[in-house]
This record gives structure tokens, C-alpha cells and sequence, in this order.
């Protein structure tokens, strides 16, 4: 579901092509499970490199 958010949140992809290329069923499916995740409990599982490459990503441009 992470990578899921990710792309829905940083790029255009609809949530019907999400629910096609990740196997979720349906684009309405994709919406009800976005709704429901807490990233924060799923950022405590994500490996610290992730995490960091999140962050610089996520950092402002200097």
C-alpha cells in the first residue's frame, strides 16, 4: 500500500491504472485502502534508506 500512496500522491496516475499494474482489483478498491492507511504505521516498517531517500525527495530545492 506504501508504494501505492507514493505514486497516487507524487504523480498523475490514475487509481484505476494503480488497481491494474498492482493488482488491487478495482479503482475503487485502491480508494478505500488509500483512505484507510495510516503512514505512519507503515513508514515504522520501511527500511531506514527508504526513509531517507523519502525525505530528500520530499526536501525543498536550495
Amino acid at each position: 500500500m506504501l508504494l501505492a500512496d507514493l505514486l497516487w500522491r507524487r504523480t498523475v496516475v490514475s487509481q484505476q491504472w494503480l488497481a491494474e499494474k498492482l493488482e488491487m482489483k478495482s479503482a475503487a478498491n485502491v480508494s478505500q485502502q488509500l483512505r484507510r492507511l495510516d503512514c505512519k504505521e507503515v513508514m515504522k516498517k520501511v527500511p531506514e534508506e527508504l526513509k531517507h531517500f523519502l525525505e530528500e525527495v520530499d526536501a525543498p530545492n536550495s
